[in-house]
């Protein structure tokens, strides 16, 4: 029901956003889709302590399980303690949002690459983020300093960060969001240091950020 209410003051606020403002159009609706993705738990916030952005390092590989389509819109495969996604038309207006995976230990190590159609945006990463699923599976929370840009290549160049101030044994979702309006990215995640735990249906929590 809060959630509900947080989404109806928005879609008023969109309304009045619109008719009045004198600012670009399209800017405009694209304020206000990133701040109703906020709202419902699904994207990246934006805090103080994350004003600058935190780009992972290049390196790494990743090795896709045989039988493994890195072709489709949004899939995931859990195998020996690492998750692998992979996602073809990610962009400001659809995210990609993982089910729960359980942490094994305090951290976990995000490895990935990705491209874009660099004809039709300058933005040059997309981002990874980390969200906390409750004990009683009735919301999650950001996990502070999650967010991972991830920087474009041509060539699958891998990039790697291991995200800390994780709680072993807990559950955990990844969401995948690209800012752009015009252009999809694509691209294949790796998250190691994991459990081999079924994945719990992201659908256990409601997003309480």
């Amino acid at each position: 029901m809060k959630l509900h209410h947080r989404i109806l003051s928005l879609v008023t606020a969109a309304a009045l956003a619109l008719t009045l403002t004198a600012c670009d159009p399209m800017e405009t609706a694209k304020g206000l889709v990133v701040d109703m993705v906020h709202a419902m738990g699904l994207g990246t916030t934006s805090t103080d302590d994350e004003a600058d952005e935190l780009h992972a390092e290049a390196g790494g590989s990743i090795t896709l399980p045989e039988g493994f389509d890195p072709t489709g819109s949004f899939h995931t495969l859990l195998q020996n303690g690492q998750l692998y996604i992979a996602f073809n038309d990610i962009s400001l207006y659809k995210l990609g949002n993982t089910d729960y995976f359980t942490a094994a230990g305090d951290s976990v190590t995000i490895t990935a690459y990705g491209s874009t159609d660099e004809t039709l945006t300058s933005i040059d990463s997309y981002k990874i983020a980390l969200w906390e699923l409750s004990d009683d599976n009735a919301h999650t929370t950001y996990v502070p300093n999650s967010t991972i840009y991830i920087d474009f290549s041509s060539d699958e160049t891998c990039h790697t960060h291991t995200v800390t101030g994780l709680t072993a044994g807990k559950r955990y979702k990844a969401t995948v969001t690209f800012d752009s309006t015009v252009a999809y990215a694509t691209g294949v995640v790796c998250i190691s240091g994991l459990t081999d735990d079924a994945l719990v249906d992201a659908d256990a929590g409601n997003a309480d950020a």
